[in-house]
């Protein structure tokens, strides 16, 4: 088994909130409503604020319900996994998969593209990529080695005496 079912996935138990999401959750809209001027950043504070300014009873009840809740899930987890015959190792691990493939996904849609591009096309863009890499470096060697060569004829043809002037500069010292 490598993959749930969807049907599996979709009857998959949630897990439930802890203590402080579910106090977050019942003080939230009345928070938002008194407060229209602050933003999301400054309320998620200003809840924290009060979470931490709680009396022990009244965080105690939110954790009584975390735990009862806590309870309720690992019942209906266990059930899940029954009706639906799965072995529980196999489902964390596919759990743990799925995850890293949305954190894959999700990180910017250009790499998304490159990502979704069969592995053939990559490897023939490369190699044509390298393949003009080498042109150009053959290209520019070709000139340079032209260059080069130029000059060296160049400088030859200065230093070669032509046999005619030879016998020139042979008569004007004979002459001196």
């Amino acid at each position: 088994m490598d993959q749930i079912s969807d049907e599996a996935m979709n009857a998959m138990p949630k897990k439930p909130q802890n203590a402080y999401m579910q106090f977050r959750a019942d003080i939230y809209d009345d928070l938002k409503k008194k407060n229209q001027d602050k933003s999301m950043t400054e309320l998620t504070q200003l809840i924290s604020t009060m979470w931490g300014e709680l009396d022990e009873k009244k965080k105690e009840k939110y954790n009584k319900d975390y735990e009862k809740s806590l309870e309720q899930y690992k019942t209906d987890y266990a059930g899940w996994l029954k009706k639906f015959k799965l072995d529980e190792d196999k489902v964390k691990k596919c759990l743990k998969e799925n995850k890293q493939a949305k954190k894959k996904n999700k990180k910017g849609s250009k790499k998304v593209t490159k990502a979704s591009k069969n592995e053939e096309e990559s490897d023939d863009e490369d190699e044509q990529k390298i393949q003009s890499l080498k042109n150009k470096n053959q290209k520019k060697q070709q000139e340079q080695k032209d260059a080069n060569g130029q000059k060296n004829t160049k400088d030859q043809q200065k230093h070669k005496v032509n046999p005619q002037q030879k016998e020139k500069e042979k008569k004007d010292n004979k002459k001196k």
